[in-house]
């Protein structure tokens, strides 16, 4: 009983200097969220522009895992159809003639997230993905004819649609 009281006195110091703190960062806190709110709401907008400004365009993702990079490089991206282009994610390095924090953005918003290559496909101003993960691993393993992946990669491309 004679500790409780002990400590009594440091709570009421602890209270005396954290609501003042409190109170004054309070203020601080709801302007930054504020500010942030705004800041995501206009990087959305600016976005969204930026879709619209590739309407249309094809991106065929990739990553380094596990080296696929060079089956991808030798086999894939040669056949590829000449409407389709390359975005290569060596780490945390966008590989491509893109604005890196809007891909960045794409790619963290896949809906689709089994893995890379990711195909993504912008629509009416918005970004369509699919993940060939699946397909280009059971390609790469069984050493089918990386020719049917491309086929397999353009009905895909065809078949994206918002849902």
């Amino acid at each position: 009983m004679k500790e409780r009281l002990s400590e009594i006195p440091i709570i009421i110091l602890l209270l005396i200097i954290s609501i003042p703190l409190s109170i004054l960062f309070i203020p601080i806190i709801i302007a930054y969220l504020v500010f942030e709110f705004f800041q995501k709401k206009r990087f959305k907008k600016r976005h969204r522009d930026y879709l619209l400004s590739i309407e249309g365009k094809k991106l065929f993702c990739y990553n380094t895992r596990k080296n696929n990079h060079h089956y991808i490089e030798k086999n894939i991206l040669p056949k590829l159809s000449d409407d389709i282009e390359y975005v290569f994610l060596e780490r945390k390095n966008l590989k491509s003639d893109y604005i890196q924090e809007y891909i960045s953005y794409m790619l963290t918003a896949i809906s689709d997230r089994k893995g890379f290559p990711y195909l993504i496909k912008i629509n009416n101003g918005k970004a369509l993905d699919k993940s060939m993960n699946n397909e280009f691993y059971n390609f790469k393993s069984q050493n089918k004819n990386p020719e049917d992946l491309i086929i397999i990669i353009n009905d895909n491309y065809n078949n994206l649609t918002e849902s």
